[in-house]
């Protein structure tokens, strides 16, 4: 019997981008997850974004018996108990907001309840992993974008930004913040393709002791050995991880898609900014054997068990320490928040 089956810790998969399907919430079913952060938009504008919140509704609706929307982590808990996925809307960029403040609130009302800062390049509110390291959160717009986030209780994620970008985050959240999906850059290796979307060591520590939490990646681009990456050098970098900053600080973020045609890559690589990828495109990388899709999870838990996981860490890893921070994230402050200029 799967160690899921055994003992089933509520697994939290904190960054999916797959073409929505009932397919893939089968999957989620199948691998016993409880609950899949879901993007919605990336380089969406507010009036895009909201078409795909309605399609999203309307799945929802007609695949009741496999997924329902979360918006809290009480929410998240209760959806799984029913054997179901709770789904929770997520953007990867604060495109959706455009340059009006007012519209991190109408989207906190649609159900959003992360949004990472930005995706790889500048915009408004901060800067991505391809641009200068030194270039962080703009001065006013992003720091107001963060303090209205922090008020409604809409997570910050920083995954694809600079490292300025996540240190400047960490200090004007009043919140505990997240990396839904990245890795370890020390423990990955210096490779410039795969290094520029991970995190440094004194940044992860910086993050757990904050209360942050980050999303370990099975995506092959960020990962020791590419598509190549053993499963038991996954587990090495879980308990790397541990080491370094403790189990209270570790999720899982897969960065899993599915369903695309190839040429959706060139709108994740260049939206309507460029007509080339600023990195060459070369397709879509094969995901790990162990990991074909999100019904291969229990492969991990096992694996994590056999290395000498206890039952409570492993219950922590796979979602327990998302569902924390969730709860002390998806609620709003009782004070309103304000940022400052200086």
């Amino acid at each position: 019997m799967s160690y899921a089956l055994l003992h089933k810790p509520i697994v939290v998969d904190a960054l999916q981008y797959n073409k929505p399907e009932r397919a893939r919430f089968k999957e989620w079913r199948d691998g016993g997850i409880g609950c899949v952060h879901v993007t919605l938009a990336i380089w969406e504008n507010a009036r895009e974004t909201l078409t795909a919140i309605g399609e999203w509704n309307r799945l929802l609706e007609q695949n009741s018996d496999l997924i329902a929307l979360a918006t809290t982590a009480e929410d998240v808990e209760r959806i799984a108990a029913s054997g179901r996925t709770a789904v929770v809307y997520g953007f990867q960029d604060t495109s959706p907001f455009e340059d009006d403040i007012e519209l991190v609130e109408i989207f906190y009302q649609l159900g959003v309840r992360i949004a990472q800062l930005t995706y790889n390049v500048q915009n408004r509110v901060a800067s991505g992993c391809w641009e200068p390291d030194e270039n962080g959160v703009s001065k006013f717009f992003g720091r107001n974008v963060i303090a209205e986030m922090n008020r409604l209780g809409m997570l910050v994620d920083v995954s694809h930004c600079t490292e300025r970008t996540c240190f400047d985050a960490i200090e004007y959240s009043s919140r505990p913040i997240a990396v839904t999906h990245a890795n370890p850059s020390e423990f990955v290796g210096t490779d410039i393709e795969l290094n520029r979307r991970n995190k440094s060591t004194p940044l992860i520590k910086r993050l757990a002791e904050t209360g942050g939490v980050i999303g370990l990646s099975m995506y092959p681009k960020i990962m020791r050995d590419g598509s190549n990456c053993t499963l038991d050098t996954f587990i090495d970098m879980i308990s790397w991880t541990v080491d370094l900053i403790g189990v209270d600080s570790i999720g899982f973020g897969t960065d899993y898609y599915d369903g695309w045609p190839e040429s959706q890559i060139k709108w994740w690589r260049a939206g309507r900014w460029a007509r080339e990828s600023a990195i060459p495109i070369k397709g879509f990388s094969a995901w790990p054997t162990w990991f074909k899709s999100s019904a291969d999870f229990q492969n991990i838990l096992e694996a994590m068990e056999k290395r000498g996981f206890s039952s409570e860490e492993i219950a922590k890893i796979a979602g327990g320490n998302w569902i924390r921070l969730f709860r002390e994230g998806f609620v709003p402050l009782q004070v309103p928040a304000t940022a400052s200029a200086a």
